[in-house]
This record gives structure tokens, sequence and C-alpha cells, in this order.
């Protein structure tokens, strides 16, 4: 064990050396702020005095939450933009299933799995991971990651907890400088940018230096605005949010042990369960074989620190948790959500009132929009929906039974566990770790818009 140790330590501070030298190059030869001459800021001037059409500046934020911003704006910070809606992301949350509803209005492709370490039942391995972010061709090309105008550099991103939390602050004010480099130099009428680094910064450094890049980010906004004359909107949105609060590792293990199955790197038997652990999330990616699904989501729910389990048999989604089970379908834009056994999603009060205004069929089903009205604000919501679409959607290879924790819980990579204090982080069910950030210069936005509807709320021509 010592000697792991030490091999750990060693593997640690030559990363930390080399990914200290790579930010020190980064710094001299990235574009800077400061660097934009009085010059070329006329010549921007000059530009937009000249083409009356407006350009559009987006900007996905990984992982910055709907209450961190609604608390600056309440401040008078982000003043240049109209009041921010919460952006409910899907189920799980995290980045890959947030990002492809987000943009597959503009041809995002499914992913290959819920994060960059999947499982890849075809093949009956793990695939992608640490090693596989180094490289353009397996990080960013056929993704929904091509997608943006601008998307920083793999290796960048991948050593962002290489120095935690001072790598991912100075990554995020470095990529915010690129960005605004890219987008003066382009003359692309809509521009689309990703900074990645606001995520492990909420992960490692917690509420306050996030708060610090973004305020960062407000002044770089009103800059852009300023230069151009007003001829510049920009609207900004995230993929998920971030719950700030102290954490505790699930252990799945003991739990499914004691049903007789066990953790595997792919499924070798009947009794094999592979759970891909990539990153520290607030929820779990379960995989087995199809007759065993019912008693690994009992498993993992009967877990101290999970919510609940869901898994997909047939036409149905069932829930199972320690407060009750449920079921939930789906027909041609209605949902059916039945309680039997407590109430897992607290949803009955809610359907109660919704069957007075006589929202609710014969048969027991409810329109999408009227249970997206109902329950966008809910501890969990449109949960009927993001369940449903968890387990049918976003990914070629579905899970088997998606598990989320209570808020204060997490599990993921074993090596990151070691390196980071995990101060935040993002993943379940729940409103925290769901409300994503949407907020424009161009329009009023309703008060929440789900991530499949952000393209049209922002009327975006790209």
């Amino acid at each position: 064990m010592m000697h792991k140790r030490k091999g750990m330590t060693r593997a640690f501070t030559t990363t930390l050396k080399a990914s200290t030298l790579f930010y020190l190059l980064h710094l001299v030869t990235g574009p800077s702020l400061a660097a934009q001459t009085p010059s070329r800021l006329i010549d921007i001037s000059k530009t937009a005095k000249m083409n009356p059409a407006k350009r559009h500046l987006i900007i996905c934020l990984d992982g910055v939450g709907f209450s961190i911003i609604q608390k600056m704006y309440e401040k008078g910070e982000f003043c240049v933009f109209k009041p921010p809606a919460r952006l409910i992301a899907p189920f799980p949350t995290l980045t890959n299933p947030g990002v492809i509803e987000i943009l597959g209005p503009i041809g995002a492709p499914e992913a290959r799995g819920y994060e960059d370490y999947y499982y890849d039942p075809t093949s009956d391995q793990m695939c992608g991971g640490f090693f596989a972010r180094f490289r353009r061709k397996t990080f960013i090309d056929g993704t929904f990651r091509a997608l943006f105008d601008f998307h920083p550099s793999p290796i960048t991103m991948t050593l962002e907890y290489a120095a935690p939390p001072v790598s991912p602050w100075i990554d995020a004010r470095l990529t915010l400088m690129k960005v605004r480099d890219k987008f003066e130099r382009s003359k692309a009428s809509t521009f689309i940018a990703y900074i990645g680094s606001t995520d492990p910064l909420a992960h490692v450094g917690g509420e306050w230096l996030l708060r610090s890049f973004l305020g960062v980010l407000d002044k770089t906004c009103e800059e852009i605005i300023e230069q151009s004359n007003g001829q510049v909107d920009i609207s900004v949105f995230s993929d998920h949010g971030n719950h700030f609060t102290r954490y505790r590792k699930v252990d799945l293990v003991p739990e499914l042990k004691r049903l007789g199955f066990r953790l595997d790197d792919g499924l070798k038997d009947e009794r094999s369960v592979v759970q891909p652990r990539y990153g520290l999330v607030g929820c779990a990616v379960l995989y087995s074989g199809e007759a065993y699904k019912q008693q690994i989501a009992v498993a993992a729910a009967r877990t101290a620190g999970v919510d609940l389990a869901a898994y997909k048999q047939g036409d149905i989604v069932y829930l199972v948790a320690r407060s009750g089970r449920a079921r939930i379908e789906h027909r041609n834009g209605f949902y059916w959500y039945s309680a039997d056994m407590g109430d897992p999603l607290r949803l009955l009060p809610i359907l109660a009132e919704l069957e007075k205004r006589g929202c609710i069929r014969n048969d027991g089903f409810i329109a999408d929009a009227d249970l997206f009205t109902a329950t966008h604000h809910h501890v969990y919501p449109d949960a009927v929906r993001r369940l449903w679409e968890g387990l049918t959607n976003h990914v070629v290879h579905p899970a088997s039974v998606l598990v989320s924790f209570e808020d204060g819980y997490y599990d993921g990579s074993t090596l990151l566990d070691i390196l980071a204090v995990l101060r935040a982080t993002h993943g379940n069910l729940r409103r925290g770790q769901t409300e994503a950030i949407l907020m424009t210069t161009k329009r009023e936005l309703p008060d929440a818009v789900r991530a499949g509807d952000v393209w049209s709320a922002l009327s975006s021509d790209k």
C-alpha cells in the first residue's frame, strides 16, 4: 500500500509540474483581454456601424446553476441581460445529455455514453476516459462538441484538475479571453462558444471562486456590447446546475453483494453489473442483464444516500425508493404517473390539483405541457418526462438502471476522489443540481425553459 501511495504521489507531482508548465505557456501565448489595441476596438465599432444586422454571441458555461446567477442578477450584476430563466436540464444532470438536448435542433448527435467514460454493450467493454480526452479525434470530432465555433483544447480541459482549484480558475480566465478574441476575429453572424472550466471550478473551487469568474464574464459581456455600439447580442446558457454543500460518498457495493451481484468492467455473467465511474457526481449509471434490472434497482434504493432508482421494462419506467414505488408511461406527448406505494416523486398533491382543473384525461394521462407547467418549480423539476427521457434518449446505449442520489452524496472516479475536495456537484434529479441558466440580451424569457426549447427561446438562426 505504501508503494502504491508513493507511486500515486510521484504521478501527481509529475502531472502538476506538466500542467503548471502548460498553463504558463498558455499565459504567454494565449490572447489577452488587455492586448486589444485601441485601433482594434475602433475597427470593431466601424464594422458594427457599417453592418446594422446584429451579431449573436452564444456562450455555454458548463455547470453554472441558476441560483448563483440569480443572486448576482439581484445585486445588479449581468445588468445588460434580461432576467435569467431556469433551464431545466435532462436527467442525469450531466454534460452529455444536457448539451445534446440543447443543441439537438442544430444537429447534435446522440452521445456514446452519459459521460466521456462509458460502457459499450456491443463490445462489452469500457470506452473513452482520461487518455481519450487528449485527442480531438476521440473527444470532439463526431460529437456535439464539434458544433461549437470555439471549443477549448482537449489537453487543457484534461489538466483542469491537475492543481485544483488554481488550474480551473486560470483556465476559465484564459478560455474567456480566447472566446472574445475568436468572436471578434470571426465574421459569423452567430458564434457559439463553450467554456468547460466553470464546472471543475464549481466542483473544487466552490461558490466564491466560481462567482469571481462570473464577475469577469459580466464585465467582458458589457465591454463586447459597448465596443460594438450595441450591434452584438449575447446569450448565455449552461448544461446543468451545481449544488454547493458538504458531500459524502455513496457505496453501492454492499447492497449489490447482498443480492448476489458484483461490479465488473463488463457483463461477464448474469451477476455482473457495470458502473462507469467518471468525475464525482450525484448519480450512478448501471448496466446489467435485462432480467435483473428490478433487483439491482432495489439494491441501489436500499443504499444510504440514494434517493431513487429507475429502470425501464417494456413500455413502462419503474421507480424504486425507500419512500415508495411508482410507474411512468408515455403516449404521444402525454404522460401517466402511478404511485403504487408511497409517492417517490411527491406528485400526488399536484396531480390532484390538475385533476380538479380537468387537465387529466379519463385514462389518467396528462399533457406534457400541463405537467411541465405544474412541476418545473418542484423539488424534482419536470421529473416524469426527465426520467422517461433519461432511459430512452440522449445516448446510444441507455442505462439498465439510473440512480439518483440525495443532495450531499456523490460517487465516481477514485483518482479524482483522492486529488480533489468536492464542494459542489451535479447529476441527481433534484432542483439544485438540475436548474441550469439561460439568459440573453435579445428578449424576455419565460420563467423556466426546457433544455430542448433553448433554441426556440433564443430564436437563433444558426
